[in-house]
């Protein structure tokens, strides 16, 4: 059972829902980022595909090999699938990879009916955590 639940509550806006408890520390991260007004400062946050892979590595460049061989890995947050208003950057930090690994597969899955047909076209993401 996904963790994730993802709604469209208005034309454009989907409501992602996230049970921190599913997925540990990975959870807590992204509940601690963007709880508070205006998603913890990043403002309005838009689902954008392309670009994906350039964001990924611009995040997590600087922990580049800190924790090869070891279980963790690096969890951004807000993902690299999306983009924000705010003028703040990812948050990054090293979590269980399984935990890491599966909310972000979980997010995708949940967010998979919500597609893009081009560079322009946004769907607003508003995150709850339960």
């Amino acid at each position: 059972m996904s963790g994730v639940t993802a709604q469209e509550t208005m034309l454009g806006i989907v409501d992602v829902t996230i049970r921190v408890a599913a997925y540990e520390e990975a959870g807590e991260h992204w509940k601690r980022v963007l709880s508070g007004p205006r998603h913890g400062g990043y403002g309005r946050i838009f689902i954008q595909r392309y670009g994906i892979n350039r964001r990924r590595y611009l995040n997590c460049y600087d922990w580049r090999g800190m924790y090869r061989g070891q279980p963790a890995n690096i969890d951004e947050c807000p993902g690299a699938m999306f983009i924000w208003q705010g003028k703040k950057e990812a948050s990054t930090e090293p979590v269980f990879a399984h935990n890491n690994q599966r909310l972000g597969r979980d997010m995708g899955w949940a967010l998979r009916p919500f597609q893009q047909t081009g560079e322009t076209d946004f769907w607003e993401v508003r995150f709850k955590f339960v």
